[in-house]
C-alpha cells in the first residue's frame, strides 16, 4: 500500500472510530428491540354554536394502552396553539410527558402519549383531553379513565 493509501484508510478508520466513540452511550444496541407504554388517545371533536360563535366539545374519547419501539417513544412535543392536548393523571400526580397536535377543527385526532413514569400494573389512570385556543386558553375539556 502506498503512503497515500495509507494515510487514506487511517483517516477512514478514524473517523469509524470518533463515530463509535460518539454514538457509544447515546444508543444501546438492544434498544433497537425494546418496548416500552404508552397510551394511545383518538378523540372526535365536535362543535357547539353559541351567541358569538361556536366552541369546541370533545365528543368521544378512546384511550388505550399499547408497547411501542423504545426508539420511536413520543417524549415532550413542542406547545401548539390552539391545539389539543392530552394529560395522563395517577393519583393526583401528572405522569405524561407534554402531548398536543395542533387543533383544526371539528373531527377526529389522535396522539400518542409517552409516560415519565409508569404506575404499578393494573391501576386506574384519568386521560384528559383538552382543546386550548391560539391564547392557551382551555375552551373544551373531557376525561376518562383506563387501566394500565
Amino acid at each position: 500500500m502506498t503512503g497515500k493509501g495509507l494515510r487514506h484508510a487511517a483517516f477512514v478508520v478514524s473517523l469509524i472510530m470518533l463515530f463509535a466513540v460518539s454514538t457509544h452511550g447515546c444508543l444501546d444496541v438492544g434498544d433497537a428491540f425494546k418496548t416500552k407504554k404508552v397510551v394511545q388517545v383518538n378523540a372526535r371533536i365536535g362543535e357547539v354554536p353559541r351567541e358569538d360563535g361556536v366552541i369546541p366539545k370533545i365528543m368521544i374519547i378512546d384511550a388505550t394502552t399499547r408497547e411501542i419501539n423504545l426508539l420511536k417513544y413520543p417524549k415532550d412535543i413542542p406547545t401548539n396553539l390552539p391545539g389539543m392536548y392530552v394529560h395522563v393523571i395517577h393519583t393526583s400526580h401528572r405522569i405524561d410527558y407534554w402531548s398536543s397536535v395542533p387543533y383544526t377543527g371539528p373531527g377526529d385526532y389522535e396522539i400518542t402519549v409517552g409516560l415519565r413514569t409508569l404506575p404499578p400494573e393494573g391501576s386506574d389512570v384519568r386521560v384528559i383531553v383538552t382543546v386550548n385556543n391560539e391564547d392557551g386558553d382551555r375552551i373544551a375539556v373531557n376525561e376518562t379513565k383506563i387501566v394500565i
